[in-house]
């Protein structure tokens, strides 16, 4: 072979390589792919560090703080830089939230600034700024899968004091009824020809579990020093296997003795599938035609 013509050869095989390791790399930049490692890494659920707790969270308030009409305190929980936002209504228990973080839950509470600036026509806008500020914390411990968070509101103040309560169907099955005594005089009730007591500060267990729809009879009262007995309830009740109730009794010491103890009920509903949900779907389906005051508030449940 002639020297030119070897030497013309070596030139067009390298012009051809350069070319094509250049439109290799114009490929990568226009079209750039995440790595399959990290994109299952990043839908991964996340989980419990060392010394972190792993529950079920849900929120009610005590009172719920008064806003402007049509207005809400909006809440969230934050873990590191994660907010997850949830709706809590006045003695009502909120959908469940998943919670896996450290064992004090910081709640936050959503901020709107009002800030005034020019616009590219130099005109005067006002743009609002969302932010979010601590609001609450409460301890969660590690060995309870079901946990009630009770907000209350510090009267004058942006933030509020949170309790937290063994909610776990296992301690507090669906058909049970509990009583949370936060006043100082020992609570007795009789419920269908049970009595029971809640002595000052602590949660008692009624005997009784539903296992059916019942009309009870249902009597409440204080004992306070000195053996005096005050009648707070007297009433027929309807309880079953759906429902679980809390009932909370507080106290005023330094008003009338007529009204000096306030009680509560929190009704905690059971979610129940229908036949129809439970059973698989066809391929092809046919159509189908078509008392809340602001007097007291629980302090602490031991």
């Amino acid at each position: 072979m002639k020297p030119r013509f070897l030497l013309a050869g070596i030139l067009f095989l390298a012009t051809t390589l350069s070319l094509a390791a250049l439109d290799k790399e114009a490929a990568k930049k226009e079209d750039p792919q995440p790595k399959p490692a990290a994109d299952k890494e990043s839908k991964r659920p996340r989980r419990a560090a060392a010394g972190e707790v792993t529950s079920s969270l849900h929120f009610t308030w005590w009172d719920e703080p008064p806003m402007a009409e049509g207005e809400r305190v909006e809440l969230a929980i934050q873990v590191d830089k994660t907010i997850t936002p949830f709706l809590v209504g006045q003695m009502q228990i909120s959908p469940a939230i998943a919670y896996v973080g450290p064992g004090v839950v910081t709640i936050v509470r959503k901020t709107k600034t009002q800030v005034e600036e020019l616009d590219k026509k130099g005109q005067p806008v006002t743009r609002s700024i969302e932010n979010w500020v601590p609001f609450a914390s409460c301890a969660v411990p590690a060995n309870q899968p079901e946990v009630l968070v009770l907000l209350m509101a510090i009267p004058g103040k942006p933030q509020a004091v949170a309790r937290a309560f063994d909610i776990n169907p296992e301690n507090f099955p669906f058909g049970s009824f509990h009583i949370l005594n936060f006043s100082k005089a020992r609570v007795g009730c009789s419920l269908g020809g049970k009595v029971f007591f809640a002595e000052p500060g602590q949660r008692a267990k009624s005997p009784l579990v539903m296992t059916q729809r019942q009309v009870l009879n249902f009597r409440l009262a204080v004992f306070e020093t000195g053996g005096a007995q005050r009648r707070l309830y007297s009433t027929p009740i309807i309880l079953d296997e759906r429902t679980r109730r809390l009932y909370f009794v507080t106290e005023v010491p330094s008003v009338e003795i007529e009204q000096r103890y306030e009680t509560r009920t929190l009704v905690d509903y059971r979610q129940v599938q229908s036949a129809a949900a439970e059973e698989p779907t066809p391929e092809k389906p046919e159509p189908k035609a078509t008392k809340a005051s602001t007097k007291a508030a629980p302090k602490a449940e031991k």
